[in-house]
């Protein structure tokens, strides 16, 4: 009987299933992203991929400064979405973990579950106590960081060009950085000429009892005094993280002339509370809840959406003195910087929730 299999049919056989296993290697090996450099808004040089697929930004309003830009680039969200707004949200935000954050007082990000979700790039505040050792961990696991400033809503017209830079979305940053910019000097222009006596005096009662609150210098306040108000607390502690308790008695030294809630609670009771109700903002019924849907327009987070806010807050201090509908100012913010097409409706009852 002829065998049939001969030396040479041996030797292809063999070349065959080496050629198939490296075809295998090859599929299963991914290749080296390409890399490119840029500079962050600390002046920090930073190495980060070509094209960025996945982003953590290590608290809300970094997260929410990228989902101005694409929500879909999120690999994770700091805090859960409230039930009353998730009308409003994108519903990518739904199908990405909780990874938590830095959001103060002790607050961190889940490292586990930031490993787990393996962003291309970290985007963080250069403010964050903790920058050290968030630096050090992201390092050893060769993921890169880069810094943006947004503490003070002057500095989100740039903040929206680097991270679109970043992100690899500059005509799209670009839209949102000139709204920004022309908000502001639309607001601005007006009230930066006001005589400081001339202002509406403002309190901004933060907390369950309205008894915490914020200082002039405050960033957590700083819609006050870009829209034209007199924040009333002058002089308190400049604390990083706010919240300053005074007393009841010091608000009625102050005789707010509006006042700012940013608690559902406090606000339904304040009308009847024993020394509020005699402040002339309650009397003239000039008390109203910051709206929070899909974020909160006014503070914490101090975000992009206090572009709408400033707007709310010079039209609540100041009816008439702006050229604009505010109802179709709203539903301009949330088509462009949201994506959400509203109806005039829909943007009254957002508003309304502030009354």
């Amino acid at each position: 009987m002829v065998r049939e299999d001969t030396m040479p049919s041996r030797i292809i056989a063999r070349a065959a299933g080496a050629a198939l296993l490296l075809f295998i290697v090859i599929l299963g090996c991914p290749t080296q992203a390409k890399a490119r450099e840029i500079t962050d808004m600390v002046g920090r040089q930073v190495t980060i991929p070509d094209t960025i697929v996945k982003v953590y930004a290590a608290s809300p309003p970094e997260t929410m400064l990228v989902y101005a830009i694409d929500p879909t680039l999120l690999a994770g969200r700091n805090r859960p979405i409230s039930k009353k707004c998730r009308r409003y949200v994108h519903p990518y935000m739904a199908t990405i973990p909780e990874v938590g954050g830095y959001f103060g007082q002790g607050k961190t990000p889940n490292l586990e579950k930031l490993i787990e979700i393996r962003p291309d790039v970290v985007i963080g505040r250069k403010s964050n106590a903790r920058n050290d050792k968030l630096e050090a961990f992201l390092a050893e696991f060769k993921i890169p960081l880069t810094y943006i400033v947004i503490d003070e809503l002057r500095q989100y017209p740039e903040a929206f060009l680097v991270a679109g830079k970043i992100l690899g979305r500059p005509e799209r940053a670009k839209v949102l950085s000139e709204y920004t910019a022309k908000t502001l000097s639309r607001v601005v222009t007006k009230t930066s000429a006001m005589p400081e006596a001339e202002k509406v005096r403002v309190y901004y009662a933060e907390g369950p009892d309205g008894l915490s609150t914020e200082n002039s210098t405050s960033i957590h306040a700083e819609l006050i005094n870009l829209a034209g108000g007199h924040n009333v607390h002058r002089h308190g502690k400049a604390g990083r993280y706010g919240n300053e308790k005074i007393t009841l008695e010091k608000v009625m030294t102050y005789q707010p002339e509006v006042i700012f809630v940013d608690q559902p609670g406090f606000y339904k009771r304040i009308f009847s509370a024993p020394g509020w109700k005699t402040l002339p903002a309650v009397k003239n019924k000039r008390v109203y809840l910051t709206p929070k849907c899909p974020y909160n327009w006014f503070d914490r987070p101090p975000s992009f959406m206090r572009v709408l806010g400033l707007k709310w807050v010079a039209d609540t201090l100041y009816p008439g003195l702006f050229d604009w509908d505010l109802r179709e100012e709203t539903r301009e913010f949330f088509s462009i910087f949201l994506q959400q097409e509203i109806t005039t409706g829909e943007a009254e009852q957002l508003l309304g929730a502030s009354k």
